[in-house]
């Protein structure tokens, strides 16, 4: 924890640290990538949702459902392609692989359960 001048503890500076330090960890590329996930997550559409065809709606309801299978196939790559720089890697690098191996792997299986709903309702 970081402590202010008055000697108190910051834990919201910590936090920030923190955050901040994991998506260095990630990269530039990873953490949009992560962002755009994120963002998909929180605006997955609902399973009784109809399908919209102008305005905000046509991007939440037509847009967004397909970009869902690019964050994933991009996820899942990354995920691949960090196992094997995995192999070659030691130390630090090593750790941070696996960190980043986590965190696509546990987003990819929020992002499926998140959109789940909707693409079962337009299946059925």
């Amino acid at each position: 924890m970081t402590t202010d001048a008055s000697g108190h503890t910051n834990m919201l500076g910590t936090l920030k640290n923190s955050i901040r330090h994991r998506f260095h960890q990630l990269g530039v590329m990873r953490s949009v990538l992560v962002g755009f996930t994120v963002l998909s997550i929180l605006l997955a559409v609902p399973s009784n949702q109809p399908i919209a065809y102008e305005g905000w709606g046509f991007v939440m309801t037509v847009v967004n459902p397909a970009l869902m299978p690019l964050w994933l196939s991009g996820l899942w790559l990354d995920a691949l392609m960090s196992k094997v720089f995995l192999a070659d890697a030691e130390g630090a690098e090593r750790d941070r692989m696996r960190f980043i191996i986590r965190v696509e792997l546990v987003l990819s299986v929020i992002l499926i359960l998140a959109w789940m709903p909707f693409f079962m309702s337009i299946m059925s």
